[in-house]
């Protein structure tokens, strides 16, 4: 029996995380993490991930063909068309305006290693990292296994987010934000992503009198822990306040199951408490879980985006 092999890369500003996955398992040894390259130029960067490419199939144990590869990208990005809209964040400025699954194709393809190796119906695909994540929580050993709607949350330099139902993307529906994000919810004249991520918690720091300590998120979370008063007051704050920025989008979609992923959600214990107490209040009652480690699910995510169909468009409920 042919084996399903789908090559996974977690595409970020600064690592690519990358795997492959041999029909629904993460082949651990192939796991690795590279530099992202996102400051070479455009071809550089297209050689860059075709090497990772083959450094995952040359880790994966297997012989058979590769069926897809998927990407966790960062936007903004065209993920339908392949095509990179990043300019002037400071990485991937020179994919710009670029066929991004176009260029990654013929470099795999020329590439001695992996072209023989791509099977007759192989193809490559992007989605947004969150999206994926949410795949892979609601998929087989997944935190929302089995759920009808789930909200899933990326939380650590800013927010993810993306809406399921019984393990479908939903994107375009009057109960959805547009494309499932939830960053750009407004609050206090700012957005969610300005309060529910890394510079949010380091805001709280400065009102609870910890910012002089120049600690970063994992630093509190240490303080947190060991009894300091301040500290757990700055994680309850940050959960009460997630609760008052995302209830009323969450109230709409009526999720059943919201689960954490990201850096953030490592710390999940200190701020979960709060949230859950807090949007319970707002007449929300889901149940709200951390997922497993999160590039586990992700690379599970980018597995099931290629090898299933797995969107629901407006008009279904």
């Amino acid at each position: 029996m042919t084996s399903s092999v789908v090559i996974a890369l977690d595409v970020g500003g600064t690592q690519i995380k990358a795997g492959a996955v041999v029909d629904g398992k993460v082949v651990a040894a192939s796991v690795g993490h590279y530099e992202s390259g996102a400051r070479l130029a455009a071809k550089e960067t297209i050689g860059h991930f075709a090497a990772v490419v083959a450094d995952v199939l040359r880790k994966s144990g297997t012989d058979a063909c590769v069926d897809g590869l998927g990407l966790a990208f960062p936007g903004p990005f065209d993920y339908e068309a392949g095509v990179s809209r990043i300019r002037g964040l400071g990485k991937f400025d020179a994919l710009y305006g670029l066929p991004v699954g176009s260029l990654l194709d013929e470099a795999l393809r020329a590439d001695e290693r992996t072209g023989s190796r791509l099977a007759p119906h192989f193809r490559l695909a992007f989605e947004n990292d969150a999206a994926l994540f949410g795949l892979g929580e609601t998929g087989p050993g997944g935190a929302a296994e089995g759920a009808g709607r789930v909200v899933c949350l990326t939380i650590g330099t800013g927010l993810g987010s993306c809406f399921l139902d019984s393990g479908r993307l939903v994107k375009t529906r009057a109960d959805v934000p547009s494309d499932g994000w939830l960053y750009a919810t407004p609050y206090k004249n700012r957005m969610a992503d300005d309060y529910i991520s890394r510079r949010g918690v380091l805001q709280l720091s400065a009102r609870f009198g910890l910012a002089d300590a120049g600690l970063d998120v994992k630093d509190l979370a240490l303080l947190a822990d060991g009894g300091d008063a301040a500290a757990q007051r700055l994680f309850c704050r940050f959960g009460e306040r997630m609760a008052e920025i995302l209830a009323p989008p969450l109230l709409r979609f009526g999720p059943e199951s919201i689960v954490l992923g990201g850096q953030i959600s490592r710390s999940a214990h200190l701020f979960l408490p709060a949230f859950r107490q807090a949007l319970a209040g707002s007449g929300m009652h889901a149940e709200v879980r951390v997922g497993r480690d999160t590039l586990t699910s992700t690379l599970l995510g980018i597995y099931r985006f290629m090898t299933e169909t797995t969107f629901l468009t407006g008009g279904e409920r």
